[in-house]
Order: structure tokens, then sequence, then C-alpha cells
């Protein structure tokens, strides 16, 4: 089985192959032409202006991929791109995932913020996802912190989603962080993309910790991957709940996670 280019891997996933078939290459010899000959040009075009931008794109194949990534098997994204420090995907760091809804309490923002400082302080790499709300105050606790932190985002490179977060990101790149997507550029953050992304910030972190977020969240979604992923689950608790903290609330009396 001979190794991918990662402007072939672009041409695959151009032509609606999925991660699973382009590492399994479960695709025969005319699919593979078909596609090479139908998005070569835009896929080399791509790839050039990323690199010109500083922009490395890492493939199942590479050493420099993330082990973690590979150990989550079908749900492993076929490449990834990334720009700021590679040196965060050491197996050695310990990375902790600090989540929660875009929509959070002050307070909820107000645990995000603490224990992305606190694990930072501690030595440990934040995971979040560059979202408003929660995985803003994380991000920003930990550099406050001096900390080093990893966003997962849902959009080419070439985007920031939110908008509003681009200090933000150019924070976390000048502090020695890491932004992070399976998604070329010109590619846009969707619902789907987002859940999606999900997957990634749970499987590259060792623990995953929920600061805040109602039944129906995309947080509820990570929290399931992390249990799928075999990670360490922690929510945090309130003295009291309502609908802002009902996904903290059900985790912990169904023992889903493990409250703090």
């Amino acid at each position: 089985m001979r190794e991918l280019t990662s402007e072939e891997i672009l041409c695959l996933q151009y032509a609606g192959m999925t991660s699973m078939q382009i590492i399994s290459q479960k695709y025969d010899d005319w699919d593979f032409a078909e596609a090479f000959e139908s998005y070569i040009d835009k896929a080399e075009e791509i790839m050039a202006i990323q690199q010109e931008r500083g922009v490395e794109t890492i493939t199942f194949q590479d050493e420099a991929f993330p082990q973690s990534l590979k150990k989550i098997g079908a749900d492993c994204p076929a490449m990834i791109h990334c720009l700021g420090d590679l040196s965060l995907f050491n197996p050695n760091e310990k990375r902790i995932a600090i989540i929660g809804a875009r929509a959070a309490s002050s307070v909820g923002n107000q645990k995000a913020y603490e224990l992305g400082k606190k694990y930072a302080e501690e030595g440990c790499v934040i995971v979040s996802g560059l979202a408003l709300g929660c995985d803003t105050s994380a991000h920003k606790g930990c550099l406050d912190a001096y900390g080093r932190t990893i966003a997962v985002v849902a959009s080419g490179l070439n985007i920031v989603h939110p908008k509003e977060n681009e200090p933000l990101q150019e924070r976390i790149l000048e502090n020695g962080g890491l932004i992070i997507s399976e998604h070329p550029f010109g590619i846009k953050a969707n619902p789907s993309r987002l859940v999606a992304r999900n997957r990634l910030q749970a499987a590259l972190s060792n623990a995953v910790i929920l600061a805040e977020c109602p039944e129906q969240s995309g947080s509820m979604h990570t929290m399931r991957f992390a249990r799928k992923y075999h990670k360490q689950c922690f929510v945090v608790s309130y003295p009291k709940y309502s609908d802002i903290n009902a996904g903290n609330e059900l985790l912990i009396n169904k023992n889903l996670a493990q409250s703090i």
C-alpha cells in the first residue's frame, strides 16, 4: 500500500470519500484516477497557498501525526492542517480539554476561565474549540497563566470562526499555541463540522472537563466522544441547576462523568 501525498488525499476528500475510505484505501483505481483528474489542480493550488501562509499539513501516514488521533480508529481524520507549535502533540504532554456552552452564564464562564488557568499553571496544555463562551474563557485563563493552548476549529485555517475571536487566535499563536483543523482553506464551519470537531478535542486530550452547558449542546457531543475514547470525564457541579447547566446535572445523575 503506497503512501498518498497530501494533494492526493485532498483530491479524494473533494471527491466525497470519507477519511476511513482514504486511510484504508477502500476505493478502486478508477475512483482514484477520476478524483485525481477532476481535482488535482484545485488541490495543488490550495496546498501551495496553505504552505505560503505557514500552515503545516500532516497526513495519517506521517510520523508527526498525533498518535492520540490514530487511536480513535474509524473516527481518525485522514489529515490535519496546523498553525503553530506542533510539539504540543507530543505524547508526553498532558492535555486537558475544557469545554462548555457558547451562551454560558457568567458563573459558567468564570469556571471555564479558572479551570484553564489552574491546569495551565500545573503545566497542562489546554484544549478547546475557540467558540464564544466557555471555550473563549478556557483559552484566556490558560493564556493569562502563560500556558499553551490548542484550539480545534471546524473551518479552514484561512477563516476564523467566530470572527470575533480573531484577536484570541492571534494571541494563542503568539504565545506558543496551536490551531488545528481537519479542513483545508476555503471550508466554512457548519453544524455537522462543529460536531465532528468535538471528537478531535476529546481524542487529543487525556481528560475532558465540562464547565457548563444545557442538555442540548455541542458540549454533550464532546462528552460522548470522550466516553467512547475512554478518556477521563469530569463535570463542574453547581449548588443549583437550571436549563443553562442541566447538561452538568444530567451527566452527574447518570454517573457519566465525575463531578468536581
